[in-house]
């Protein structure tokens, strides 16, 4: 019984209020995009990317975002996928192999996955929290459903340290760094379309979003 009543510490620590970071203005089409941690810029320099910034370990949708990033990155040489997780990075990790992150990504060349906790990284690129609607609602389940029957994706356990208030949004860039697409989710089952990001950085044209 103790065993089982642990199992769901972390669920309902996911739930509780934490102080954010002030959140920066959503950057505009063809600006040069914020800054990322290091390894994440040498691994876009002067290359078109994918910029994900996911929900918490174990939200199936940003499990299937993740794997909306794989085909995208498997499709289109020379395109990069950097994707942010606010979990610690040893959770971070532990749910990227569980969701099949070797599979997906098998050059591990052309994807960077980063942890920030903080959600300091998040909030420089424009991307908050989600209120009480953005979180839960009947639309959300029925999405849930939806996906379930679509992908077979559906809830895992939540990860240590995750925090279900946190937002998700998407950028892409080009190889100059430039923004050339974005997408802030709405609510916490709301997907970026990556299909449509990849195409605005490996054509000429940009759909503004």
């Amino acid at each position: 019984m103790t065993e089982y009543l642990a199992s769901y510490i972390p669920a309902i620590k996911s739930l509780i209020p934490r102080s954010s970071p002030a959140v920066a203005t959503l950057p505009e089409l063809d600006s040069t995009r914020p800054s990322l941690p290091p390894r994440a810029e040498q691994a876009i320099k002067g290359k078109p990317a994918l910029i994900a910034f996911v929900r918490h370990c174990g939200c199936p949708f940003a499990e299937k975002e993740v794997n909306l990033l794989s085909e995208q990155l498997n499709q289109s040489e020379g395109l990069q996928v950097v994707i942010v997780q606010h979990s610690p990075e040893a959770q971070t990790k532990k749910w990227f192999e569980e969701i099949g992150g070797a599979r997906l990504f098998p050059d591990s060349s052309r994807y960077t996955l980063l942890s920030n906790p903080s959600r300091e990284l998040y909030a420089s690129w424009g991307i908050g929290s989600l209120g009480w609607t953005g979180m839960i609602s009947p639309s959300i389940m029925n999405n849930l459903k939806a996906l379930k029957a679509a992908d077979g994706i559906d809830l895992r356990s939540t990860g240590e340290g995750s925090y279900r208030w946190g937002n998700s949004g998407g950028f892409a860039v080009d190889k100059e760094g430039k923004v050339k697409w974005r997408d802030v989710a709405e609510d916490s089952s709301d997907i970026c379309d990556y299909a449509q990001a990849a195409k605005t950085v490996l054509q000429d044209s940009s759909a503004p979003c």
